[in-house]
């Protein structure tokens, strides 16, 4: 915790994409989200409380552990301000500290123009994190004087100081051993409390699953029948033939919940990217410190205009499944097969997942101030002891945490927001976190504990014939025609042919033209090596600010 004076402090807040402002007496609370145990009137009692008990020590944090649920809160009470955002920073929250003053605000161009801000004012070093990444790492933004709370962080102004502290880091060297059997018992108690507490928080309102061929989604749908939910709609998209719209509607049909598929096709939703729409949408959740989801904007976009779900429906999502179970250790870390030097973290490959967005970008000079600011990021949450020999993968998942998850996979929310929609994200509930933390390595690896859970338990029966992710490219012919280039390039290796492919070939077969928001002719003579879309929406978020 950092103490600082200040002359001033204020909020620089709207009222809009779920954030709502709620008055009782001296107390103003703007609140945003969804919590399990307690509900507003709660919130602005124990505020009271906090702030008339402040010199009890640790009593904001201790708080701040207390409440379950996703959401971004930013109380004040005559001259005291507290705020914070939850553990894994689902709703993003902006500070500025400026000449003495303090600003906070739900919207970082608000604080851009209230500072007045120009291209003098840019961060360099950030420009580098989000072109090679898609995101800043730690709290910075493309301004320097703005700043962005991070997973599990809180604010406390009073009249005397402006003190930042962290309740929370998600933490999985804090392993507990267990017997395989006990871990799938609570693995399945843990599950099974999450989509109670879904069932108990929203009433009779629908539920909107995204549902695709993988794990996840299929966990949360079969997670939300196994607690007898029953007005609940599941859609899938992508283009005409993609693998996904026929598991998805297989699974749907046999638990008994309507089916929507929402078809795409390259011209509607490149028509799509260019329109009002969508720059309206950009515009209105401009953070600075990360490109934009746009995984389902259009989709939702679809739903929504067709009047498809009900409009104070729930949306819920299957983020992010196969990261809290250990999906992405193999990708930046193989500890058993190549152990690394003791006492220093390899980031090699965490390098290569997760800041390789443009290859040209990819230099020793580059790559060294990027784990600078990685070591720098995780050094200011750990503050005891860690066996790093023996937990460098929970460094990588640490980092990840605080980086990736929290800021550009967490912007898909942004989107149910846009279009008036609550959502739930029950794989990203506290009870999870805690569960996943204590989680020893082996059963991490290749998510072996999780993927042998669900399919053990294998809820609404959905698990043993029903394919995972069984990727066939279409239209045929260019599957055939892919295959021949594919012949073709052997020679030459595997590294020009993924180039090839990716420049001449994805963007018609990606299963939901995930490329559309980009020419095609861009894609075709891109000598700089992009790997997917989110180069191009970091290239443009950067020349946009430029």
């Amino acid at each position: 915790m950092l103490g600082k004076k200040y002359d001033n402090a204020s909020i620089i807040m709207r009222e809009e994409f779920g954030w709502r402002l709620y008055k009782k007496d001296d107390i103003k609370l703007w609140f945003c989200g969804y919590l399990d145990d307690i509900n507003i009137e709660g919130i602005l009692v124990k505020a009271e409380y906090i702030v008339n008990n402040i010199e009890e020590e640790n009593i904001v944090s201790s708080w701040l552990k207390t409440l379950c649920g996703h959401y971004a809160i930013v109380i004040e009470y005559k001259s005291s301000i507290i705020t914070a955002v939850d553990k894994i920073c689902s709703i993003p929250l902006f500070t500025s500290y400026k000449d003495n003053e303090i600003l906070i605000s739900n919207h970082a161009p608000l604080l851009k123009n209230k500072l007045d801000l120009d291209d003098s004012d840019l961060d360099k070093q950030a420009e580098l994190e989000i072109a090679m990444s898609g995101y800043t790492i730690s709290n910075k933004t493309l301004y320097r004087d703005i700043k962005r709370l991070e997973s599990g962080e809180y604010l406390f102004i009073t009249s005397d100081c402006f003190c930042r502290g962290f309740y929370y880091t998600y933490s999985p060297w804090k392993v507990i051993d267990r017997t395989e059997n006990q871990l799938h018992n609570e693995l399945s108690n843990t599950l099974l409390k999450t989509f109670e507490k879904i069932k108990n928080n929203i009433g009779n309102r629908q539920i909107v699953v995204p549902l695709s061929a993988g794990n996840d989604s299929r966990l949360v749908v079969c997670g939300l029948k196994k607690v007898g939910l029953k007005n609940v709609v599941c859609f899938s998209y992508g283009r005409k033939g993609n693998f996904e719209t026929p598991v998805s509607e297989v699974i749907a049909k046999k638990l008994g919940y309507k089916w929507v598929y929402i078809s795409d096709t390259l011209k509607d939703k490149k028509k799509f990217f260019q329109s009002k729409e969508y720059i309206r949408y950009i515009s209105a959740f401009k953070s600075f410190a990360y490109i934009h989801n746009i995984q389902e904007v259009y989709e939702v976009f679809l739903l929504k205009k067709t009047k498809l779900i009900d409009d104070d429906a729930i949306i819920v999502n299957g983020n992010s499944g196969d990261f809290i179970s250990g999906g992405h250790i193999g990708s930046t870390l193989d500890v058993i097969k190549n152990p690394q030097t003791m006492g220093e973290i390899s980031w090699g490959k965490f390098i290569n997942k997760h800041f390789s967005l443009w290859m040209d970008l990819r230099s020793l000079s580059n790559d060294k101030k990027i784990i600078y600011e990685l070591k720098n990021a995780l050094s200011a949450r750990i503050k005891t002891s860690i066996d790093i020999d023996k937990y460098q993968y929970a460094m990588m998942e640490c980092s990840e945490f605080i980086g990736r998850q929290s800021k550009m996979v967490m912007g898909q929310q942004r989107t149910y927001e846009y279009f008036g929609y609550e959502w739930r994200l029950p794989l990203w509930s506290d009870d999870m976190l805690t569960f996943w933390e204590s989680v020893p390595y082996k059963y991490k690896i290749d998510q072996s504990l999780y993927t042998k859970v669900l399919y053990e338990n294998n809820w609404g029966n959905v698990w043993h014939y029903i394919k995972v992710n069984d990727k066939i490219i279409y239209p045929i012919s260019l599957r055939w025609l892919r295959m021949l280039f594919k012949i073709l390039f052997a020679p030459i290796g595997k590294s020009r042919w993924h180039r090839f492919e990716r420049n001449v070939f994805k963007y018609f077969i990606h299963p939901s033209y995930a490329l559309a928001p980009v020419s095609y002719f861009r894609i075709l003579f891109d000598s700089r090596g992009y790997r997917s879309v989110s180069s191009w929406l970091s290239y443009k978020m950067l020349k946009d600010i430029d």
